[in-house]
């Protein structure tokens, strides 16, 4: 049976509980750490919005004036209630400050499970490529054992020389080494993807996807766009201009007048008409005034934060249309690559492999020649799985607004 038959075979095998992409992205969503901790700082953040803009304490306290002995009673003693009520939009622009606050936690959420679920989709796919590379490691494998067999069967009747079946041995070695290695790679690979899905008991099963599965064909403009609007970093970096923005505005009104209000109630101890004059009230009123404190150095280091927010905003721009550039370019190549290799290359170098293997048992071929097929076979195979690896992790990254942070 041919290599492609086997791929095949593997790709098209029997529906059976398989671990799907999916299925393994919404666990992990509930139980990465990362994921638990940007969430537990969105609820620091809705805590800190909601105490902000909460109104300043009143004061009490207690007074007395001019205490006499009993023998002339006079004086007075009672107790009062301060208050001081912000004007000029104060409460309303710290409430609105953490409303910011509260999005900005939000993007930082956005971003980290973006970054989960790439890492996810990543070792996912690096799976299905170990997977993959297994089972043609181990069919090459066979063939290359199955050429030393013949090369043997061939010198026992004299039709073969040794150096031929030493050749033959030495590739069968080199490919059992390779086997090997695929084995070890394989595992690497699970173990990557149980810590990127945060599940130390994640073993070795069924996949749900193929490596055959169709890949997504995308629009360069149309998904730039949906990078720049969806990228949960350049959302953050948006919150946190925003942010700043609304900074320099408390800036500006902490110099506006506050009202400040006190009233008082008390009893005096002194008489009038021979007669105790008794409960005795009164209300204060005060502006603060912006006399000496104008606050400018408060409201031009403001300023240049947002100056410099607004940067950070261009600048995490400018880098995700670089990387875009760059992934889209690399996907696109891949795929087209990978489409090639799997419907024109590889079905070529197997036949033309068979085709040498046959002519080599009837003696019309000598055995580098089919050494070299062989060695093709194995070439082609390697860059085909390599190229369907680029091509996934690239659809992996721009599928999730590629994560750049």
């Amino acid at each position: 049976m041919t290599w492609l038959l086997i791929l095949l075979q593997t790709m098209t095998a029997p529906a059976t509980p398989r671990l799907d992409l999916a299925s393994l992205e919404a666990q992990t969503l509930t139980r990465h750490p990362a994921i638990r901790r940007a969430e537990a700082d969105v609820e620091a953040a809705r805590q800190r919005a909601a105490q902000m803009g909460a109104w300043p304490n009143p004061v009490i306290g207690g007074s007395t004036e001019e205490l006499r002995p009993r023998q002339s009673p006079s004086g007075f003693f009672g107790g009062f209630v301060q208050q001081t009520i912000p004007l000029g939009g104060k409460l309303a622009a710290s409430r609105a400050l953490g409303d910011r606050e509260v999005a900005v936690a939000q993007a930082a959420l956005t971003a980290a499970r973006q970054q989960v679920l790439t890492g996810v989709r990543e070792r996912y796919y690096a799976v299905l490529i170990a997977e993959e590379r297994l089972v043609v490691t181990a069919h090459l494998s066979e063939l290359a054992t199955e050429s030393a067999g013949i090369a043997k069967q061939l010198l026992n009747i004299g039709m073969a020389d040794r150096p031929d079946v030493l050749t033959s041995e030495a590739e069968a070695a080199m490919a059992s080494t390779e086997l090997a290695a695929a084995h070890t790679s394989r595992q690497a690979a699970w173990q990557q993807l149980a810590a990127a899905a945060a599940d130390a008991a994640l073993t070795p099963q069924p996949l749900a996807s193929k490596i055959s599965d169709a890949l997504p064909l995308f629009n360069r403009d149309v998904m730039l766009a949906q990078v720049l609007a969806d990228n949960g970093a350049l959302q953050e970096a948006a919150g946190m201009a925003a942010s700043a923005r609304t900074a320099i505005d408390i800036e500006k009104r902490a110099t506006r007048p506050d009202l400040f209000l006190r009233a008082d109630a008390g009893r005096t101890r002194e008489y009038s008409g021979g007669r105790p004059i008794g409960p005795q009230y009164g209300v204060e009123a005060g502006l603060s005034i912006p006399l000496f404190n104008r606050n400018r150095a408060g409201i031009a280091s403001a300023t240049s934060r947002a100056l410099g927010a607004d940067a950070m905003v261009d600048e995490v721009r400018l880098d995700l249309t670089a990387r875009f550039a760059d992934v889209f370019a690399q996907y696109d190549s891949a795929r087209a690559l990978a489409s090639t290799y799997r419907t024109d290359v590889l079905p070529r170098v197997q036949q033309a492999y068979d085709l040498q293997l046959a002519k080599y048992r009837d003696m019309a071929v000598a055995y580098p020649t089919v050494l070299q097929a062989q060695r093709t076979l194995f070439e082609m195979t390697a860059q085909y799985l390599d190229a369907m690896d680029r091509a996934w992790t690239a659809a992996s990254a721009l599928r999730t607004a590629l994560a750049v942070r």
